[in-house]
């Protein structure tokens, strides 16, 4: 790409017009025969238009692989800028604009975007997406000399959730057989692994988590529901259920369709086959849901 050319995509990156960068210290005519290639520009010239264009001189004359490393520098502080307000979408995108090469620190920031929006979309009901973003950060994690087993962890934790919910949410990337020498801790990977200890039947461990968790959250009510269940308390359970499914705080898509399971399963066992009928339909039109193609 010669000099030119750069300044035209840099132009046109910014939304800026030729009359706008050229300024009043050239005329357009001659801002558009440097764009085309068919005048060069002096180096006072050079200088005025890096400086319009915010960009340091030298990324307008350096050569192809130092161009690179002048995009990135150019772009970085953005990039930081947006990751640290959390906002994953926009520090992902700016990634991609100013280091399409990227190198081992710009891989690790992606594999982080990438993990924030896969959380993001899970807690949306988009699990399809959430699963391709998971994996994608996982790619992105492989190809980083930084430590990442912070990734890998989370994406453990949420793909095993997620299996609960459907056997067609799976990694293609994902290795559960390395060992990771740190765990992934939160209020979700807490309720996760008690979720699966009540499927193992470990009730010991599902009322570990409640002694240690005292707030009246959805997790923890869950749990508790759960625990009853498991003492074929479904009255109960069930009373329990209606409240979370009628409360003034709706629920998301992720714990509707807990609430929905348990109520068929209450219904079943306590003789109510018209309740039962209704929820399970509810629930697989909810499942249809979390697993359409976004």
């Amino acid at each position: 790409m010669n000099i030119g050319e750069k300044i035209r995509d840099l132009r046109i990156a910014k939304l800026m017009t030729q009359s706008e960068l050229a300024g009043n210290r050239i005329t357009r005519n001659m801002l558009s025969c440097i764009e085309n290639g068919t005048a060069h520009p002096s180096l006072s010239t050079i200088l005025y238009i890096a400086e319009r264009l915010n960009v340091p001189a030298g990324f307008l004359l350096a050569e192809e692989g130092d161009e690179i490393v002048y995009r990135k520098m150019n772009s970085l502080a953005n990039i930081k800028r947006a990751y640290a307000a959390g906002d994953m979408w926009g520090c992902r995108s700016l990634c991609f604009s100013g280091c399409p090469d990227p190198d081992d620190e710009i891989c690790l920031l992606l594999a982080d975007c990438d993990t924030g929006i896969a959380i993001q979309e899970f807690w949306k009901g988009r699990l399809r997406s959430s699963c391709r973003f998971f994996d994608e950060a996982l790619s992105y994690a492989e190809k980083t000399l930084y430590p990442t087993e912070h990734i890998q962890a989370q994406a453990r934790v949420f793909f095993r959730f997620m299996q609960r919910i459907s056997a067609t949410l799976y990694s293609d990337v994902l290795d559960e057989e390395k060992p990771l020498s740190l765990q992934y801790t939160s209020p979700f990977a807490a309720y996760a692994e008690a979720m699966e200890a009540l499927d193992n039947g470990a009730l010991a461990s599902a009322q570990a988590y409640l002694d240690t968790h005292g707030e009246t959250d959805f997790f923890t009510k869950h749990i508790r529901i759960r625990l009853l269940m498991a003492e074929a308390q479904y009255e109960v359970a069930g009373k329990m259920l209606l409240e979370l499914l009628n409360s003034e705080d709706p629920l998301n898509e992720i714990g509707l369709y807990a609430v929905l399971c348990e109520l068929e399963i209450c219904c079943r066992e306590t003789d109510d086959f018209k309740g039962a009928y209704t929820y399970a339909n509810d629930r697989v039109q909810l499942l249809e849901q979390l697993l359409k193609e976004v």
